[in-house]
Order: C-alpha cells, then sequence, then structure tokens
C-alpha cells in the first residue's frame, strides 16, 4: 500500500512539474536557511564545550561599584592568581592568562634576516602552566611541562608551520617574541576546532611577562585592573563557586582594603561567557531573533505550499470523485497525498543541504563575529533534522490532504467543487496576510539597519578621520624617544605627510581604553566615578581637529605635566563654563597635572555608547601608536615612503599601517553583517511570498474563470479585470501592515537601544516597507492577471 502511495504520488509530480517544481524550491529555500540558523545557533551554544571539566570552569571577573552605576569586566588584577591559590588551596587548579594582541614574532634564519611574522586577526597569551590542566590540548610535541621557566613558549600547529614551515622537530627551536626577546619552544599542539574562546596560535610562559618582556611592573598594586589579565578556576567539591563568593568580601579587605566597598570578583561559569554581551560575548537575544527568523522562513515555505497544494487540489476533484466511488476510503486518500507532500519535503531536503553546505562556504569567508560559524556534525543533529522534515510535511501537507480527503465524490465529479466548502478561502487569505506580513517585517528590519548603519558612518564624530593612518610602535615597557624623534623626522620630510603625532592607542574610537581615579583641585575624595585616561602628545589635538573651547593645547613633553580635559569631565566635575576650570589641578596616582584646557566633545567611543569623561595628558613612555596626516591622495606611494622611513628606524618591529576611517568602519562589523543577512532572508521571504501569491492567483484565476468571460461577454475591459482579481490582494497587503509595522517597530526599537545614537524610526521607513509588498504584489499578480483577461471569452465559458 506504502509503495503505492509514492508511487502515484510520483506520477503526479510529474504531470505537474511546475507545480513541483515551484514547492520543492519554495521549501528548499526555507529549509537552507533553517539549517543555516540551526548550524549558527548550535555554533554559539556548543562553544568550548568539547573541555571535559566545562562544567567545573569558572572565569574570575572584576565588578566596580561607582555611585548607583555598576560595571563589569573580564580583567583582574594581575596578582589575583597566586592570592587566590594563597587563601584557598581547596581550588584544584586555578591559571592566570594575560591576552598578547596580534603577536610579532620573529625567527632566526642562518646568515639572513629574521623571519617577522604579525597577523591581526590572530591572538597570542602569556599563560600558567596549570592553564592546561584546566583545559584540555592535543599535543602533536612535547607539552607544557617547561611553560613554569621563563623564555618558553608552546604554540598552534599552524603558527609551527608558519615559524619552521613544519611541526616536525619543533620542540627546542627558538623565536623571538616582540621581535627582541628569545623564547625556546617547549610544544606544539593541534589546531583549534572554530567553536572556541581561546584560540590563541602562540602561548608564552607567565614568567615571561615580566622577567624578560618587561611590559608589566614589578610590584604591579592589586588596584590595577587591566582588561586583557584574565584569571580561570577549576572548583572542585572541597571548595565550590558558592564557598568562593562567601570568601569574597574578607579577600578582597585582605587585598584591596582601599577599595573594599566599591570592587568585588565574583566567579563567572565559563559556559556563560560566550553568551554575555556584557563580557564581550553574543548576544542571547541576537540568537533568538536569528531562531525566530529560521521559524517565520519555514511558516512562509509551509504556507506557500498549501496555498499550491489547495489551488492544485481543484483540478483534481474529479480524480478524487472517481477514487471515492471505486471504493477509497477517506483515510486513503489523506495518506495518498501526504505520501506526496513527504515526496516533495524529501526531494526540497535534498536540495536544502545543497544550500546549506554552499551557504556555510559563503558564511564563513564573507561573515563576521556572531555570524561566523563552522557546522560540526553530532548525533543530536539527525534528530533535528529528523524533526524539521516531520514539522515541515505536517505544517505543509496536513490541511490539504484534509481538504481533499474530504470532497463529496458526487459534487467532485460534477466538477462543482470549491474549498469554500471548508472554509478553506479564509483561511488561505489568512496565510498570505502571514506571508506579507513575515516580508514587511524584514523589509522594515533591513530598512532600519542600513540606515543606521549609514547613519554612524556618516555621523560628524567631532574629530577628522580622512586621510590619516596609525602604525603602531614596538611593544615595549617604555617607548624609546630617540628612536620616536627619528622617525618623525624622517616621516616629516616626506612630501605627502602632513603632520605627524603620538599616542598612547592610535585614534579616537581605537578602542583602547585606559580607567584611573582621580581627585579634583582641594578636594579631600577622589571623585566617584573613573575617568578615561589618554596618553598623546602636543601634536594630537591639531592632527585630529579636535577644538579647544577654553585654555590651550599641553605643552610639548615626554612627562606627566599637564592635562586637558573634555567637556563631559568639566560638567560631572560642577562646572559649567569652561574657562572655571582652567588652572585647577587633578590628582592622578599622587601625580598633580595642571588642568590648561577644555577640548570640545568629541566621540571617543563609538556610539553605542555615550560621551565619557576623559583627560589627556602626555607620557612618551606610554605612546604605542604613530598618527600620521597625508596630504596627498597617492596614498599608495606615502605608504611605501613611510615603510622605508620605519623600517630604518624599527628594524626589529613590523610595518602595519591602518587607515582611521577603515577602523572605525571595522567597529560596526557586526552590524553590516546582520545588514547583509536581513537582506539575504527578507529576500528569500519575498521570493517565497511570491510563489504563494502566484498559487492564490492561480486559485482564483481558476475558480472565476467563467465570471471573466461573462464580464469580457458583456463589455468589460481588460483593466478592470486586472482590477477585480488586484483589489483584493491589495486589501490582504494592507491588513498584514497593520501586523508587521508595530511587530517590526517594536523588534528594531530594541535593536537600537544598543546604541547611545540612533536614527528615530520614522513614518517613512514603514511607508517604503508597505510600498515595497505593494510593488512586488502587483508584479506577481499582474503575471497570471493579464492571462485570464486576455484570454478568449468563448473559451473561457465553454471551459465551465
Amino acid at each position: 500500500m506504502l509503495q503505492n502511495y509514492f508511487k502515484i504520488a510520483w506520477r503526479t509530480l510529474r504531470k505537474n512539474r511546475a507545480y513541483a517544481f515551484i514547492n520543492i524550491t519554495g521549501l528548499a529555500l526555507g529549509m537552507g536557511c533553517a539549517l543555516l540558523i540551526f548550524a549558527l545557533v548550535r555554533f554559539h551554544y556548543q562553544t568550548d564545550r568539547h573541555h571535559r571539566n566545562y562544567d567545573r570552569i569558572y572565569q574570575f571577573t572584576s565588578q566596580f561599584k561607582s555611585g548607583a552605576n555598576e560595571f563589569n569586566i573580564q580583567g583582574v588584577p594581575y596578582a589575583l592568581g597566586q592570592a587566590v591559590r594563597n587563601d584557598h588551596p581547596g581550588i584544584a587548579h586555578v591559571a592566570m592568562l594575560d591576552e598578547w594582541y596580534a603577536p610579532l614574532i620573529s625567527v632566526p634564519v642562518p646568515n639572513q634576516a629574521d623571519k617577522k611574522i604579525k597577523d591581526k586577526s590572530s591572538e597570542g597569551a602569556f599563560v600558567e602552566p596549570a592553564y592546561f590542566d584546566i583545559f584540555d590540548y592535543t599535543w602533536i610535541e612535547g607539552g607544557p611541562k617547561e611553560l613554569s621557566q621563563p623564555g618558553t613558549v608552546v604554540m598552534s600547529a599552524e603558527m609551527a608551520k608558519k615559524c619552521f614551515g613544519t611541526t616536525q622537530n619543533a620542540v627546542g627551536r627558538v623565536v623571538k617574541l616582540d621581535a627582541r626577546v628569545p623564547a625556546r619552544v617547549v610544544g606544539v599542539f593541534a589546531d583549534y576546532r572554530e567553536d572556541t574562546d581561546l584560540a590563541y596560535s602562540i602561548m608564552p610562559s607567565w614568567q615571561t611577562i615580566r622577567q624578560q618582556l618587561h611590559i608589566r611592573p614589578e610590584n604591579e598594586p592589586f588596584y590595577n585592573t587591566n582588561g586583557s589579565t584574565h584569571c580561570f578556576a577549576l572548583f572542585s567539591d572541597r571548595f565550590t563557586v558558592a564557598d568562593w563568593h562567601r570568601h569574597v568580601p574578607a579577600f578582597v579587605k585582605k587585598y584591596n582594603p582601599q577599595k573594599a566597598k566599591a570592587v568585588s570578583y565574583p566567579a563567572v561559569a565559563f559556559g556563560e561567557m560566550h553568551l554575555s554581551p556584557e563580557f564581550g560575548g553574543v548576544s542571547p537575544a541576537l540568537l533568538t531573533s536569528m531562531i525566530f527568523i529560521g521559524i517565520l522562513l519555514i511558516a512562509t515555505a509551509s504556507i506557500n505550499f498549501v496555498n499550491l497544494a489547495t489551488a492544485q487540489a481543484l483540478g483534481r476533484a474529479r480524480e478524487v470523485g472517481v477514487r471515492k466511488v471505486l471504493g477509497s476510503t477517506k483515510k486513503q486518500l489523506f495518506w495518498q497525498f501526504m505520501g506526496e507532500t513527504t515526496l516533495i519535503v524529501v526531494a526540497a531536503l535534498a536540495v536544502a543541504i545543497g544550500i546549506f553546505h554552499y551557504g556555510q562556504e559563503l558564511a564563513h569567508t564573507y561573515l563576521h563575529g556572531a555570524f561566523r560559524f563552522r557546522f560540526y556534525f553530532a548525533p543530536s543533529v539527525l534528530g533535528w533534522l529528523a524533526l524539521l522534515v516531520a514539522t515541515v510535511i505536517l505544517l505543509a501537507g496536513l490541511y490539504p490532504a484534509l481538504i481533499v480527503a474530504g470532497f463529496r465524490p458526487v459534487v467532485a465529479l460534477a466538477g462543482r467543487v470549491t474549498t469554500r466548502q471548508k472554509g478553506g478561502f479564509s483561511l488561505r487569505r489568512g496565510l498570505v496576510v502571514t506571508q506579507f506580513a513575515i516580508s514587511q517585517m524584514l523589509i522594515i528590519g533591513l530598512i532600519v539597519v542600513a540606515r543606521q548603519l549609514d547613519f554612524v558612518q556618516t555621523k560628524d564624530l567631532g574629530f577628522q578621520k580622512e586621510s590619516i593612518l596609525t602604525i603602531d610602535l614596538p611593544n615595549l615597557p617604555s617607548q624609546d624617544r630617540a628612536k620616536m624623534n627619528a622617525f618623525r623626522n624622517l616621516a616629516t620630510a616626506i612630501p605627502d605627510v602632513s603632520k605627524v603625532s603620538y599616542s598612547m592607542g592610535g585614534p579616537p574610537q581605537s578602542g583602547w581604553t585606559s580607567q584611573t581615579n582621580v581627585r579634583f583641585d582641594r578636594r579631600p575624595d577622589e571623585e566617584p566615578y573613573t575617568p578615561q585616561q589618554v596618553w598623546v602628545d602636543a601634536d594630537y589635538l591639531d592632527l585630529y581637529g579636535l577644538k579647544l573651547v577654553a585654555g590651550r593645547n599641553l605643552q610639548r613633553s615626554d612627562t606627566l605635566r599637564e592635562a586637558v580635559i573634555n567637556e563631559t569631565f568639566m560638567r560631572r566635575l560642577g562646572f559649567r563654563q569652561p574657562e572655571e576650570v582652567v588652572g585647577k589641578i587633578l590628582h592622578r596616582s599622587g601625580t598633580p597635572l595642571e588642568i590648561v584646557g577644555v577640548v570640545k566633545d568629541y566621540n571617543q567611543s563609538d556610539l553605542r555608547q555615550g560621551i565619557a569623561p576623559l583627560f589627556m595628558s602626555t607620557f612618551a613612555g606610554g605612546y604605542y601608536s604613530a598618527n600620521i596626516q597625508l596630504r596627498s591622495v597617492n596614498y599608495s606611494r606615502a605608504v611605501k615612503q613611510l615603510e622605508k622611513a620605519y623600517n630604518q628606524v624599527y628594524t626589529d618591529s613590523f610595518f602595519d599601517p591602518e587607515f582611521v576611517d577603515d577602523q572605525i568602519r571595522q567597529s560596526y562589523q557586526q552590524e553590516q553583517t546582520m545588514g547583509r543577512l536581513i537582506n539575504f532572508f527578507a529576500g528569500v521571504a519575498l521570493l517565497i511570498g511570491c510563489m504563494g501569491l502566484y498559487g492564490l492567483v492561480l486559485f482564483m484565476v481558476a475558480q472565476r474563470t467563467r465570471e471573466v468571460g461573462v464580464r469580457k461577454v458583456l463589455g468589460a475591459s481588460v483593466s478592470s479585470i486586472l482590477l477585480l482579481f488586484t483589489n483584493e490582494y491589495m486589501q490582504l497587503v494592507g491588513i498584514a501592515f497593520l501586523f508587521a509595522a508595530p511587530a517590526g517597530w517594536w523588534v528594531m526599537n530594541g535593536w537600537l537601544t544598543d546604541f547611545e545614537y540612533k536614527i528615530a524610526l520614522n513614518p517613512v521607513i514603514f511607508i517604503c516597507a508597505l510600498l515595497a509588498t505593494v510593488v512586488v504584489a502587483l508584479l506577481t499578480v499582474s503575471v497570471q492577471s493579464v492571462k485570464a483577461a486576455l484570454a478568449n471569452p468563448v473559451k473561457s465559458l465553454r471551459s465551465e
């Protein structure tokens, strides 16, 4: 019997190839996109779960309280790990890690200059050996046993190949960290899967930071917190995370008594970090919205199938009538049509898997951040795939099968079947309204994301960003002033170079932030907030076009002497006029800084955040970036000349320039990727919706063939017949808009709350979405409507 069902289904689909093609295409698109979204969401929820002790791993964080405000960061004091080990030996393992951004490695080559390796997309980390007791690694050569010694390093297989061309015999060889400090390779581990937040390509020993690189002070105070310094722990039954939280107040009072009421060090489950936007993780709300989009696409594809299947069923009414007269039961007819649906869904699944495979490669190449993923197979995936197929079969096939199986044989043989008998027309209109609403919601999202991106990229940020590039200086404990002066002289001698300035972290919005406590003038206590501090030279304000509203610029100095503050800091200090604060003293860590100027507010962070209190001062030892303004549009020539000058001065470093406007654009990479995805999904939803609309037109044309013939005989024009068909669809578009507009406003208004500076959700956005669906609907309807309007009325009447 089952074989017979599928044999009849196959013959029916071969006979109605257009119907089969449209259904398979629509379902394949919906299922393919749903598979991609499933893979993306699963990727993030499975991140780092391959570690055996995943459920027992925690990361210590720093929590700061400032008045009514509270914020958390991943960074912890440098000495936290040793303090935890001293006070709580019951914790199984504690390991410190200090991230090393864009590590510069050089490999000695006999009789040649050292081979330099630097990749800004990779990261390194200085680690304690206990790190490898907490997290699982597969070792190709050597291991972490000797990593307790300074001047030792382990690296990934990929990094070993970059350094030595092979992973074999890498142990024992020497590389230079920051192109200046030799380190012996003691282990090579297998490359990471991409579902990890710990993808460090090279990992020198923790002792190397101070004893050889000297980039952290010997007696770093406990109250100093660096965002790149992390601490992990493997808790046990002897000492649980609940025990730690009970001991935190006493721990803080012992090691950081000055901040006992303002600082805490909570331990957060490592599994929660990846899904915590507060700590730079992926937003669960974003993943939920992706799941929602996947459900909408599956629903749209299923609606499309229902529309086409019920329209097609009218043409098979006599077939159903004959089968019932010959003895077929309602149950048999139901399962026959469910068999056809299953055949279509299985065929669509095969196409969807091809779409998924191709889409995954595109995603890996073109998507970034939270949207970049790799699919890793697991047995549970088969279960999810089976559930998806079963759901689509039920959603798409159940209603049409019930409708067809319920035809009365006398009516069916007489050819007078309409789905009004089952309330089908009202349901179908509701389904089409749902399709239009989904499409309109996605179009609203498309417009809002595009306009917000345009806004953040064109808004006046308060500083100059065009024709400026930045170059990283060597990562040294303190910069060599003689080399800085030498490079400045060589760079300014280049005709294409207009200005040169040094600073702590490059341009505003570079992502470099440093906050500190300050005491203002004669006030006895420190301010209850921590302003940002930025080290810049005397040319920085002029190069970036920052405007002084009072006072003067910083004088040339290599040490901390003066400060320029922004207007927000001035207001937080309690002043209304900038002239009133000039001449006052700002005390930072015991160093008095005279406030000599107030600079007009500018966006030192991206537009997701507001303007924070900030002060700038000179400190040559803390400059790690050269800012260069070009006067020529021939950028390639200027960059080549700058590279020559840079390599002449910094022979052991790596020349890697970046333009400021490119850096700012990259900071909104996730929003750009989200915009591309919404564009794609909106296009898919519209395409599937058009197929469903096409099915509804087929249905109406078939139902009203005689009516059209009569109207034409009585003198109706083609335009009036077109209006007859399009009028109803425009009503459906309007009804859909009543649902889509408030839903789209609610979703996108929530997304915009992540931005301090944002566009307004004005009516134009929603009107554009409505017009887009109106145009698409008219074009789709016109295809069959014109054909019906131009048909010979004699043939139309005979067909009845």
